[in-house]
This record gives C-alpha cells, sequence and structure tokens, in this order.
C-alpha cells in the first residue's frame, strides 16, 4: 500500500521532483533554479532512508497533498547511510510494484565508468555528471525541467 498515494495527472498541474541529496549546498542550488520553473514543484529528502520513506508514505510523509508522490526521482548516488546504489536496489527489488515506475535520473559528482554502468543496471532512466561551472549546472536543471517536467510522458502510478 502507498499510504493513499495515487498519482493522477488531474489531480495537479505541476510535476513533482523528489530530490534525494545530502548536501544542502547542492540541494539549494537545484531549489533555486526549479523555482524559476513554475510547472515544477521539488520536495528534497537527504538519503535513501528517508526517500523510502517518502515513497511509500510513512511518518510525516503520510500528508500526500503536502507530500504528493513524484514524478520523477533526482538522485544523488554518495551519500551517507542508505546511499543512491541502496536506493536504487530497493526499488527495482523491494519497493511496491508501481513505484518502480518512476523515472531516476542520476546527479553524481562521480563520472567513473564503473558508477554510471551500475546506475543504469539497477534501473537508473538518466545519469549526469553535476558540472562544477554555476552556468553549465543551470543549464542542465533548465533542460530537466523541460524534458522531465513539460515533454516527456510520465507514468500513472495506480494503487498496487
Amino acid at each position: 500500500m502507498l499510504g493513499g498515494a495515487v498519482r493522477n495527472e488531474s489531480m495537479h498541474d505541476k510535476r513533482t521532483f523528489l530530490l534525494v541529496e545530502d548536501d544542502p549546498n547542492d540541494a539549494h542550488l537545484v531549489e533555486l533554479e526549479f523555482n524559476k520553473m513554475s510547472h515544477l514543484r521539488l520536495k528534497w529528502v537527504r538519503d535513501g532512508a528517508e526517500a523510502i520513506q517518502y515513497l511509500e508514505g510513512r511518518g510525516q510523509y503520510k500528508d500526500r497533498q503536502s507530500f504528493p508522490m513524484p514524478d520523477v526521482i533526482l538522485l544523488d548516488l554518495k551519500m551517507p547511510g542508505v546511499g543512491g546504489f541502496d536506493f536504487l536496489r530497493w526499488l527495482q527489488r523491494e519497493s511496491p510494484g508501481v513505484l518502480k515506475l518512476i523515472p531516476v535520473i542520476v546527479m553524481s559528482g562521480s563520472n567513473l565508468e564503473e558508477d554510471v554502468n551500475r546506475a543504469y543496471e539497477l534501473g537508473a532512466n538518466f545519469y549526469m555528471t553535476k558540472p562544477p561551472a554555476w552556468r553549465e549546472f543551470r543549464e542542465r536543471m533548465a533542460l530537466l525541467g523541460i524534458l522531465w517536467g513539460q515533454k516527456g510522458e510520465m507514468p500513472r502510478l495506480v494503487k498496487s
């Protein structure tokens, strides 16, 4: 059960992105760019364990008005505790079936071939390296907002 979490396009006019990121500075930069795009809503959790709670609608995340099911997950890989790879493994192997449909975009500081390959093996839909230059970072966030927030068709989640 997803805590009553059914996403239906007629329920809201914004696409919700769930940012799973342990670095508050990186989260703030993403938030700055997403706030410029009125068609997007950004929710932030600090690690994979909190992301699992969010998706399952447990604890503070029961209130789906305040914490709607995400249309897209933005995932950092290198986090303490339940990291990005652990979260991807949970999402693909242990999560309720409908959660597996949520697209996952990995945003990592690592461009190591083994990290990229492992993320895709675990079900990531897109992998991008966090660029060090602010201008390039802003451009990538805007592109994500257009492709995944406006142009792409998203899976419709229903109760399992």
